[in-house]
């Protein structure tokens, strides 16, 4: 009988042995919690740090910013005091040409106004999704050609129509303009979730370098921001946020969350986890990642802990909207930061140029 076949055996046992040893060491270093968390972290800490866009020269930040009002000056120094949000709303009709010029003859030299695309691709200055609240017209702007907006009448609704008259909705391009004559600084505040957007800012800061020492582009959606400063780094950014934006049309204290966005359960869950997602991820992954410079905060979120832990990561936060004389006072000499605000009635016309006491 022929048994040389046992002599295989030990060199069975032994591939037998190394491969068993081998796929376990494999499974013990994916597959165990531990060594599988080192390597994720290690691995997620790699793809953040090589996708992230740097954020831009501190330097060219001050330029636009200026120094906080807490910050020891001298004369030469921009302070930031107020902007005007959507060019002081409440004082003349918002986001047009005569509220911005309205601002400068009252010495507010840096405004905030918003801007959406129409259906032929012109971006406007405009805020709502429809024409209904400000011009009482059933009318979509994404839906609307610019011919057919440029001519309706903003004014019909504002309490001050009578002092203002006609007013229009204006480009981008005509906004800008004007307030680069008028020696303004600006918050550049887009308003959808529009990746064609990105392409009409790259643009505008090419044609018009001014802007790279004198705007500030915002925004809700961080994906926005990051594809607008990963094609141009050297756009100041900064990000819009309020509690429950996802999930929820508004948001106001003490009344709370406004109406769902969205009517689906499933849907408003998803929109409801988002918010918790993103609220975690802002301030501890998605400042970082954009390269962030300021956050406009709404003002019921608002606190000193808030304020000195943005301190610590170098971003300026600057609340909206502040239109309370008493909500002024508490933010401007407290905690002794600038705010947004929809009306200037009220405030000392030099106030953006000199310091609170």
């Amino acid at each position: 009988m022929n048994i040389d076949f046992i002599k295989l055996i030990p060199s069975a046992l032994t591939i037998t042995y190394v491969t068993y040893g081998t796929c376990y060491l494999i499974k013990d270093i994916f597959c165990s919690i531990f060594p599988f968390s080192i390597l994720l972290t290690v691995a997620l800490v790699a793809l953040i740090h090589f996708f992230r866009v740097p954020p831009p020269d501190p330097q060219i930040v001050d330029v636009i910013l200026g120094k906080e009002p807490h910050e020891n000056v001298d004369g030469n120094d921009y302070v930031l005091k107020t902007v005007a949000h959507r060019g002081a709303g409440l004082d003349a009709p918002e986001n047009t040409l005569t509220a911005f010029k309205m601002c400068a003859e009252k010495g507010c030299d840096f405004i905030e106004f918003d801007i959406k695309l129409t259906q032929d691709g012109v971006p406007v200055v405009f805020h709502d999704s429809t024409l209904e609240r400000i011009a009482d017209i059933d009318m979509e702007i994404c839906k609307t050609q610019w011919e057919d907006l440029k001519v309706i009448n903003l004014s019909v609704k504002h309490p001050l129509r009578d002092r203002y008259g006609v007013t229009n909705i204006p480009t981008l391009e005509q906004a800008v303009d004007q307030m680069l004559v008028c020696g303004q600084r600006m918050f550049i505040d887009i308003k959808d979730n529009d990746t064609k957007v990105v392409g009409v800012i790259h643009d505008l800061f090419v044609r018009k370098e001014e802007l790279y020492s004198r705007a500030v582009v915002s925004s809700f959606f961080p994906n926005i921001i990051y594809l607008i400063r990963r094609g141009n780094p050297k756009i100041v950014c900064s990000l819009a946020w309020r509690p429950h934006f996802f999930a929820y049309e508004s948001y106001k204290y003490p009344e709370g969350k406004g109406s769902k966005r969205a009517t689906a359960w499933h849907k408003h869950i998803l929109n409801e986890l988002n918010d918790i997602v993103y609220a975690w991820c802002l301030p501890r992954i998605t400042y970082y990642f954009l390269g962030l410079s300021a956050l406009l905060l709404h003002k019921d979120a608002l606190s000193g802990d808030i304020i000195l832990q943005w301190k610590k990561k170098g971003i300026r936060v600057i609340p909206w909207s502040v239109n309370s004389p008493i909500e002024k006072q508490h933010i401007a000499r407290n905690l002794k930061i600038s705010y947004l605000t929809d009306t200037l009635t009220g405030e000392n016309t030099v106030h953006c140029n000199s310091n609170v006491n």
